[in-house]
């Protein structure tokens, strides 16, 4: 990696510095802040939007709508008063006045095809247009209907006839117009005839294109003119001529692009045969309005994919404005977090400065800020430190000569220790040599005594007695033997104490006949450390004084551990012979003081318990380490 690239990622690296990482924090968070600021905005533009929508659309349609009224009540109106003028010339039948009063009403609005007067018999008796003079009208709706009130309605012409016949044909042939009517009254109100005035479908277009004119490029809505078999009469050329689905279902998928589940009340959604959904505002009419009469209805439109879009691309705008000062206030705090922490990375420079033994103190920060504080406390902490380590340094100068004088003393205790392991076991081959040659020279002493004795009083005993010394001394022979093995061989760290004590139980067994048993823990069986020896010594010392004192006949070792405060090793050894009082001192004889120090020695406690004629139990007991 080059290295002012890996210097570039060691300075934004937030792991270290506290200044990256907090300037980070303000990113991210910044970063957060706007994306969330720009969803919730754009909600709420894309309501506003809609809303405006509808008020754009509603808007439009009331305003066409009060166009095409405007237009028609003025040209109702010229008829009325047409009507009013001719009331005297039709009571005294003066058909030339008529006529030149139906001319100039024409003449004042050039819109009309003709303008007629009809008698109350239904017979035109006046009109701008001859051939109509002389027609009857009576079985027209609009002649029934213009004896009651001023009428204006809509009607289809075949061959410059009206026709009465299929509306289908009619849409096919023939020509579309309107037809406005008012009654021809006296001055006591009965009715004389109608005047009736014919407006072609190219006046409505006329005025469509004049409507579309007249409205800016900015706010122009495309809008319909729908009659009152809801067939789009005026239009986009793609909706002309079809059904207008007034009773289609809502429309809910299509929103879900809005972000909204609801329309404005103002707005209503209608899908089209083929499939194009738009947005629509209705315009509202009174009763006596002119559109009312026709049947005819004014509805601003606008498609929906166009309304989506332009909320999306608002949408996206307002967007990428608040994104793009989240990411400048997000630089800002950047710079903001590394100047508010330069102070503590002078602290940590100082630091790492005193870390790598090129400072002695930390630099501390003018101020009273949290950063000075800091500083000063760790400057303090790096005083008491190097104080606490000056002392250190003494203390181990003088653990020194202390650990020396230890040593030495130690090497004392060592040699002492030495020597008293050599007195421990010249005592231990002392108390081998009284079991086994005192033992057999006092029986050759004994022997010779005899001998002596046997001489002189019995010579022809001589040779027996003979005998029996020869196998007292080859007796000793073999003890000291025996002896002198025990101490080459140690069965105890070889095989363990509970396998020693069996084997030697079973020698003991063997060459005395005695009824022997053993009774051992099996966790003890490999006991084998150093006062292990002690627990044979003993057991041998003890089956031996069995053996020459205690004429039993049932011998039991046994070897447990027990609890009694703390694991506690305990060997009993049990006889049922003869027995002795053990309080009573026997001179010349070392079994039982040779027992008690070589328990001593191994820091167990010995008993003894006896009486006579009531065997002897010899325990031992050893504080074992918990573990």
């Amino acid at each position: 990696m080059p290295p002012p690239l890996s210097s570039f990622l060691h300075r934004i690296d937030p792991r270290q510095s506290l200044s990256t990482a907090l300037g980070w924090l303000v990113f991210g968070l910044a970063l957060v802040l706007a994306v969330v600021a720009a969803a919730w905005v754009g909600q709420i533009v894309r309501s506003n939007l809609l809303q405006q929508y509808s008020l754009r659309l509603a808007s439009a349609a009331d305003h066409i709508a009060s166009e095409l009224n405007l237009a028609l009540a003025q040209r109702l109106q010229s008829v009325s008063i047409s009507a009013a003028m001719l009331s005297d010339d039709v009571r005294r039948n003066e058909r030339g006045s008529m006529q030149r009063v139906l001319s100039n009403v024409q003449a004042s609005f050039p819109d009309f095809v003709w303008i007629a007067a009809a008698d109350a018999d239904g017979q035109i008796i006046a009109a701008t247009d001859p051939d109509v003079i002389g027609n009857n009208v009576y079985q027209y709706a609009w002649f029934a209907q213009g004896f009651i009130v001023s009428w204006i309605e809509e009607g289809v012409s075949f061959n410059n006839e009206e026709y009465k016949g299929d509306d289908h044909e009619a849409e096919m042939h023939g020509k579309r117009f309107l037809k406005l009517t008012a009654p021809i009254r006296s001055s006591s109100g009965a009715v004389l005839g109608v005047v009736a005035a014919r407006l072609s479908w190219d006046w409505v277009l006329q005025m469509v294109r004049d409507i579309n004119k007249g409205m800016s490029d900015v706010s122009r809505e495309e809008w319909l003119l729908i009659d009152r078999d809801d067939i789009v009469r005026i239009g986009p050329p793609e909706l002309v001529g079809k059904q207008w689905q007034q009773d289609a279902p809502p429309v809910f998928a299509p929103l879900s692009e809005f972000g909204l589940s609801s329309m404005p009340p103002q707005l209503v959604l209608h899908r089209m045969e083929e499939g194009h959904s738009y947005l629509v505002a209705e315009a509202q009419q009174g009763d006596n309005e002119s559109l009312q009469q026709l049947g005819w209805r004014v509805v601003a439109i606008q498609p929906l994919d166009q309304a989506v879009a332009a909320v999306t691309r608002v949408q996206w705008q307002i967007a990428a404005v608040l994104l793009g000062l989240g990411i400048v206030a997000a630089f800002v705090g950047l710079s903001l977090a590394r100047r508010l922490t330069r102070r503590v990375r002078m602290i940590a420079s100082s630091a790492d400065d005193v870390l790598a033994g090129t400072a002695q103190q930390i630099a501390v920060p003018e101020g009273e800020d949290e950063a000075a504080r800091l500083g000063a406390a760790l400057d303090r902490l790096l005083r008491a430190l190097q104080q606490e380590s000056d002392g250190l340094r003494q203390l181990n100068a003088e653990l020194d000569h202390r650990v020396a004088d230890r040593t030495h003393e130690i090497q004392r205790l060592a040699e002492e220790a030495r020597y008293a392991a050599v007195v421990r076991e010249r005592l231990k081959i002392a108390r081998d040599l009284h079991d086994t040659l005192a033992h057999s020279m006092m029986a050759m002493l004994t022997e010779i005594r005899l001998l002596k004795k046997l001489a002189e009083t019995q010579p022809e005993a001589l040779a027996e007695e003979l005998i029996e010394a020869e196998k007292a001394a080859r007796q000793g022979l073999q003890e000291a033997r025996a002896a002198i093995g025990q101490i080459r061989y140690n069965p105890v760290r070889d095989v363990g104490l509970g396998v020693a004590l069996q084997d030697h139980l079973n020698l003991f067994a063997d060459r005395t006949g005695l009824a022997c048993h053993f009774d051992c823990d099996p966790a003890l069986a490999t006991f084998s450390e150093e006062r292990a020896e002690t627990f044979f010594r003993i057991a041998e010392e003890a089956l031996r004084n069995i053996e020459r004192h205690a004429r039993a006949r049932n011998v039991t070792l046994s070897l447990h551990k027990v609890e009694d405060g703390g694991p506690l090793l305990q060997m009993a050894i049990v006889d049922d012979g003869i027995g002795f009082e053990p309080e009573i001192p026997h001179h010349g004889h070392y079994g039982l003081v040779g027992l008690r120090e070589q328990a001593q020695l191994a820091g167990a406690q010995l008993l003894i318990a006896s009486e006579p004629q009531q065997g002897t139990r010899v325990t031992v007991s050893l504080r074992l380490v918990q573990g």
